[in-house]
């Protein structure tokens, strides 16, 4: 992704639970709106291979992100992964903006150590 893109990909961190998985996504974005962008629906989603939504984590003390107006800043959205989730590509959307997260190759879950959190800086995700 050229480094002017408005969104581009710093790191994905992704830890399993059991059967599912947390995503953390780590992206810079270019706010070019003349106001606050929160990082949150329907502005912001993640879908899977197959176009289906995969919702966001959400804990109830914690703010959604938000990238000020006229701004560019690093920030961290999460996410909440089923097992079929990691079968294909992961694609992120900010504002109509569209970035691979994760490419095709299906990525096996239960490969991944319970709690022990895994990092890619690329969309190729391999174990």
């Amino acid at each position: 992704m050229p480094s002017d893109s408005p969104l581009q990909l710093r790191r994905c961190t992704l830890e399993r639970d059991f059967g599912n998985a947390r995503l953390d996504v780590e992206v810079r974005y270019k706010n070019s709106t003349p106001r606050p962008l929160f990082m949150q629906a329907p502005d912001v989603r993640l879908t899977n291979g197959t176009g289906k939504e995969v919702p966001p984590f959400i804990l109830p003390v914690e703010r959604p992100p938000s990238v000020e107006a006229q701004t560019t800043s690093d920030i961290r959205l999460r996410f909440w992964l089923e097992k079929a989730d990691l079968s294909g590509s992961l694609t992120l959307e900010i504002r109509g903006q569209k970035l691979e997260i994760k490419n095709g190759t299906p990525l096996d879950l239960e490969k991944l150590e319970n709690a022990k959190p895994k990092v890619w800086t690329s969309t190729d995700w391999k174990l």
